[in-house]
């Protein structure tokens, strides 16, 4: 792992798993897409259903936890592999 890598990880693991998921997936997943797909559907049917939006949400935060978990754990896994690697 580069040692820019590293500074930014180590960064990103000082603001504790919790808020990193929310920062990482919850917000940019969640309310990133639910804000695409309703422009999309705006622009495509011009007008927006109200009862997707919610639905849109939860889809779109179970996404942005699970990506962001996965990436946690794959920049855990990675860390770690690399610390012990180097004495």
């Amino acid at each position: 792992m580069k040692e820019s890598h590293k500074d930014i990880w180590l960064k990103r693991k000082q603001l504790g798993r919790s808020r990193y998921l929310v920062l990482f997936g919850l917000l940019p997943w969640g309310l990133g897409l639910t804000v695409i797909t309703s422009l999309i559907e705006l622009i495509s049917f011009q007008q927006i259903n109200p009862v997707w939006v919610p639905a849109r949400l939860v889809l779109f935060f179970f996404i942005g936890f699970f990506v962001a978990n996965a990436r946690w754990q794959a920049m855990e896994n990675r860390f770690e592999s690399d610390s012990q690697q180097r004495p």
